[in-house]
Order: C-alpha cells, then structure tokens, then sequence
C-alpha cells in the first residue's frame, strides 16, 4: 500500500544523521497533488538520498520518481518498496529540488510532473561522450556608452554578490547580446555559471554559436527537441561541473548547474516561455525565483518588454537598463502602413498595369520587392498563417468545411491537396459538394491567404526570384529548419518568407526590406493581450532589415492602419504603446499588471458534464470569495473561444483580484472541489495565463 501527503503539508524531515532512511517520501509524475511514502529495503538505504532518482511500482506501472523527504514512520500501513535507484549523476541537486516544489506550490501543479519535465529523458541508460566543440577564438566586438554603462551596472552586482534583476531594454539590433556574452564572461571569470535562456529552438544554435564563439567546449545547449542521448550527455557534463554556459529553451531554467550567478531571459516578453501544458510555469518568473535564491543577477532583454516587466521597472522592482540605439550608427528603418484595398479588383477589361496585379501584395510592397531583386538585396516577408487558403467554402451557401473534431475550420494546404485542422492535425480530401445537409451546393470557393498562397503568387509574379519557406510544415522535417537559414544567410536565396520563425531574433546583413503580409492577424484574436502581442511581433520583424551595410525599410499591410498598436510600431515607439495599452487595461478591461489572473479549464467529451462541473466549481468559490470579502472576481463559467478541441468540449472560470493569497485560495478550493467529486472532466489550472484563447 502507498501512503499519500497533500501538497501544502510540510515535509517530513530527513532521517538523524548516520541513520540510513526505512521510508521514503516520493514525487512521482502522476496528475496528482500529492507524493507517496515508500519503503527503502536494507540494501538501498545507503543510496537513498533527496533528490534521488527511483524506481517505483504505481498501481500496475512502474515509474521513475523522486525522492523529497523522509517519514519517520508508517502510520501502520503495509508499503510498497522502492524497486531501484538510479545512478547518483541523475539526481536532482538541492537547490533546484527546491525550485521545483516552489512551482509545484506557486503553479498548483504535481510535485512530481514538474520535477519530470525537468529532467532529461530515458532516465538510467549510460550516456556516450561528448565531442567538445572548437576553442572559443572569436574577438568581443566594442561597445557603444549604452552597452557600457548596462554592462558596469550588471558586472557591479556580480561583483558585490547583490541578487538584482535588471530589465534590459534595448532597441532591435541595439547590442543586447554583447551584453549578455560580457555579463556570463564576468560571471565565469568570477567562478560562476551562466544560463541563458532563449523563447525559440529556432534562436538556439544562433545563440550557441556566438556563445562557443567566446567560451569554446564549455558551452552546452538543452532544449526537448535534443535527442534522449543527447539530454543526459548533457544533463551528466552539467553535473559533473563541466559546463560554464547553458543556452536553452524553457527547461533549461532547471538545468543541474551548480554555482550559477547569471540568468539571462533574453526575448522576455515571449509567450513561448510559458509552459502551455502541466506544469503550466512561467520560464521567465521560475528564472527570477531561481535568482533570488542562489543571489544571483538575472538579465531580462527585449526591444518590447512585457507590460509586467515594464511595470515593475517603473516601481522599483527591477532595475532599467535602456539601449536606444542600434549598434555601428545604424538608423531605425523607416516603415509605412499600407492599407490593404478594399476596391474590386481591375476587369479583364482595364489597361494592363505596367506592375502585376495581385490580390496578395499592395502596389507599393510589389515596387520594393522588384527594387530588393534588382539591387542583388534580400526581403523577409512576414505571415503568421500557414498553409495556402484559411477557408474552403460551399459556392452556394458560404458554409465552410470545419474540423469533425474542433469548433474550428480546416485550412487548404495546396501541396498535398487536402484539408487539414492546425489543432488536433486530422486532414481530409477537399469534399466536392457541401456538407451542410440540404445544400447540394459545390465547394469551389477558397479564401483567406497562408504562407503557401503567398509562395505561389512570388513565383508568379517574379519568377527569377529564389524563394525560401520556413514555417511549421517546412520546419518540422528534420535539419531544414537549419538548412534554410544557412542557405539564406550564404545569399542564396533572394526572398524569406515565413511565420514567427522569421519574426525575431535572426540576424542576416543582407536584408533590406521586410514586408508584412498582414499586420491584422494577432489583433483580431479575442484575447485581452492581442494589441501587446501585435506590437512586439511587428516591433521585432521590422528589426530584421538594415543589420548590415545598407539601410533597411519595412512595410506594414493592414485593414487598421489607425490602430494604436500599428502606429507605435511603425514609429519603433514603445513609450507611447505602453501608455495607450496601460491606459486601456486600468479603464476598460482591469487586466494584468493591474491585477492577477487564475484561468480554471474544463474538459471533456460530454459538454453537459463539463458545464456541470463548472458550475459547481463556480458555486463553491463565489461561496469562498464572500469569506474572502469579494476579492476575488469570478469571470464565468463560459466556453472558451475555442469551444470545442480533439472532441473534448472546453468551459473555463477566470478567476480575477489583486490578492495573490486569496486568488490562490479560492482556486484550492476549485481543485479540492473537483478531486472529492470524483469527476471524470478534466481540470487544469493555469495561474499567470499569458492567453485566455
């Protein structure tokens, strides 16, 4: 029999010094807010450590788990043994042991699910060696007075040992990488280790090689696309001390690195550091924790920060560290909004154009692209749909065919000829009549424009042109993602065009113009962050162009060019973004920073349960609420904008206040709620939500 603690109770202590534990306390990654107790026979007490790695029958499966504390007894019960202990080398360190339970606590997740995801795959099978990368020979580039003073001010906290959080706010293209490499070479010149993170595996091997560039084979990247092998090659060389710097993706904020002095989050206000699925944590504020509790500096970068960030600079919670201008005297690239038109297209009738007409490219987006092609230039052009046409339709009654298994319709993608749902990733032939019952009309009507429409309309249209695709159907082969950044960066391809892989962070010298497809497609989503996320993807996409010799431009087509989000980032002015979008937020809608949110979703294949374990979810935390004088906002329940998804239907409770205790409490509640109804729907909860979609 396994004996169970709720989370929240404290942990038992360890066993008296010289005293080999009989039982032990184990997390194990089950969706369960609990750990279990175990017994350790004689022969593996001696192994049985905190952190250690184990192996544990649950129910009829055998698990890895870990342990996190030591029972001094068994209350009576017959236990189950601890099977096997895993090789000390796997073990989870003190210190991120602790972090860990912080997000279990913080986040309301399973102890034992976060402590999953933060470790490496394949658990227990010996690791081949590593083949060291070249020494790092590469000159460190010299700094402007912007980048001097941001420099002094973090190698002066590491210099004292003062745990700070520095907000690094600098302009696309404005040197907040050299930064980072002088700050982690301060770091390990002081005996200290580095991590830094990046919002994309896309970013890594960028980020990695100007990283070896500085600090050779004491570089390692960890990110979930690394193979088994790869991650506890990783993972042993870590701790083992071996590595000086670790570049990576969310989860390597629980890297096993001892001695860790800097944090650096470069891209903060990325929504990819958020964890979409249990543990549902926040990388960037696990990094600020993380900080603090080994008195380390943390670095947070971004041309467009976060309003949270942005927030607490102005508070006094972080300290600011402005970067103005682009580096080498680079000018800001002047960009135009061009509205998309409205007007019919010319008949066969009109005068030919003495440019092409297309139903894609303004007038004035088709002039820079020949211009680009005619001066041996490169272009990025930006849209963040994939796939050819965005809707199929019935020619009779518009009815568009939709996904059997989503409330969302499929989108046409052109080289296989067949429909496909983004969400659940179920495809089908294009059906010839409609499906709406009684109609009988043909499907023959595709609109909407993807990433695939806009590559045939290029080769259309300039068909000398060498085009290169990156978006998800391209990436997800393996090594093109790589291969077609290589091939663009040798100048072998005259046009970029893609989704948010080309939106940030990449860095070509030949890129003059980038061109924005469609500015609109975050703005209309109905989620309450749709104009912050707007401007920091257009902010971060215009910086693509000028990085070299020549000066860059950028155009922005869209059906709103007097949105506010659109205007600041056409004029690179996040001052008056901040402004507008603090304003609105206090006003019209009391969203973070000016409070907290806790977003309560409900799963599962019968909408009716579902709606019913809302409701009563709902029922007994408006009831806590009162005890807590109305502190905490219920926001539902409602469904979610996507109502329906893999056939689980989906209701969610937003749970909004300033009080984080008292939010906290009322979503408790909710959770205990659920687990003594035995419910077979599903809840999730995700605290900080960076989207209510």
């Amino acid at each position: 029999m396994v004996t169970a603690r709720a989370r929240g109770e404290p942990a038992p202590a360890p066993p008296a010094p010289g005293e080999p534990p009989r039982f032990a306390e184990i997390a194990v990654p089950v969706p369960l807010r609990r750990t279990f107790t175990y017994a350790v026979p004689e022969p593996l007490r001696g192994s049985v450590r905190p952190g250690a790695v184990v192996s544990v029958s649950f129910g009829h499966r055998r698990l890895h788990g870990f342990v996190v504390g030591f029972p001094d007894r068994a209350d009576g019960f017959d236990l189950k043994d601890v099977l096997e202990v895993e090789d000390e080398e796997f073990s989870v360190p003190p210190a991120v042991l602790e972090l860990t339970r912080w997000v279990a606590d913080y986040y309301l997740a399973p102890w034992g699910e976060v402590l999953r995801a933060a470790m490496p795959a394949g658990l227990g099978r010996r690791t081949p060696g590593e083949v060291p990368t070249a020494e790092g020979t590469a000159p460190a580039l010299t700094l402007n007075r912007a980048q001097g003073a941001a420099l002094d001010a973090v190698t002066g906290a590491l210099r004292e040992g003062r745990s700070t959080t520095f907000l690094l706010h600098g302009v696309t293209g404005s040197g907040k990488t050299e930064v980072y490499l002088r700050a982690a070479s301060a770091a390990v010149e002081r005996g200290g280790k580095a991590i830094v993170l990046v919002p994309e595996i896309a970013l890594s091997p960028q980020m990695v090689r100007r990283v070896e560039s500085r600090f050779g084979h004491r570089v390692a990247l960890w990110h979930s696309a690394l193979t088994p092998t790869r991650r506890r090659s990783v993972w042993s060389r870590m701790r083992r001390g071996e590595i000086d710097v670790l570049v990576g993706a969310r989860s390597a904020v629980f890297a096993p690195l001892p001695d860790v002095s800097l944090l650096v989050v470069d891209e903060e206000h990325e929504s990819t550091y958020k964890q979409a699925e249990s543990p549902r944590y926040h990388a960037r504020d696990v990094a600020l924790v993380r900080a603090r509790a080994a008195g380390a500096v943390a670095i947070l970068g971004s041309a467009t920060p976060s309003l949270e960030s942005t927030a607490n600079a102005r508070a006094g919670k972080y300290v600011l560290l402005e970067l103005p201008d682009r580096v080498e005297n680079r000018g800001v690239n002047p960009v135009e909004i061009v509205p998309l038109p409205r007007k019919p297209r010319p008949s066969a009738s009109d005068p030919a154009p003495a440019i092409p007409v297309s139903a894609i490219f303004t007038d004035r987006l088709r002039e820079e692209l020949a211009a680009v092609l005619s001066h041996d230039e490169q272009g990025i052009l930006f849209l963040n749909r994939r796939g050819h046409s965005t809707v199929v339709q019935c020619d009779s009654c518009r009815t568009a065919v939709a996904c059997a298994n989503c409330d969302i319709v499929l989108t046409y993608h052109a080289p296989e000829n067949r429909l496909r749902c983004h969400y659940c990733g179920v495809s089908r032939t294009v059906p010839e009549w409609c499906p709406e019952a009684g109609c009988g009309g043909a499907v023959t009507v595709f609109r909407g424009v993807g990433t695939q429409k806009v590559e045939s309309e290029l080769h259309r249209l300039y068909p000398a042109a060498r085009v290169l695709r990156l978006d998800t159907d391209v990436a997800r082969k393996r090594g093109v993602l790589e291969s077609t950044l290589e091939t663009f960066r040798n100048r072998e391809a005259d046009i970029l065009l893609g989704t948010q892989m080309v939106a940030k962070g990449l860095d070509f010298p030949g890129v003059t113009l980038v061109g924005v497809i469609n500015a609109d497609t975050q703005l209309t989503l109905p989620d309450f962050r749709s104009p912050e996320r707007t401007f920091q993807l257009l902010t971060q996409v215009a910086g693509r162009a000028g990085r070299g010799d020549r000066p860059g431009r950028v155009i922005f087509q869209t059906n709103h060019p007097d949105h506010y989000a659109l205007v600041a980032a056409a004029a690179q002015d996040y001052a008056s973004f901040y402004r507008e979008e603090i304003r609105r937020r206090a006003d019209e809608v009391a969203y973070p920073p000016h409070t907290r949110l806790i977003n309560l979703l409900f799963d599962g294949p019968e909408e009716a349960a579902v709606i019913r374990d809302a409701e009563r979810a709902a029922a007994a935390m408006a009831a806590l609420s009162e005890v807590h004088g109305g502190a905490v906002e219920l926001l539902g329940p409602a469904p979610q904008p996507i109502s329906r998804l893999k056939n689980q239907h989906r209701w969610h409770i937003t749970l909004r206040g300033r009080d984080r205790r008292a939010l906290r409490s009322v979503a408790e509640e909710a959770l205990d709620h659920h687990d003594r109804s035995r419910s077979r729907i599903r809840l999730a909860v995700d605290v900080d939500p960076v989207s209510l979609l």
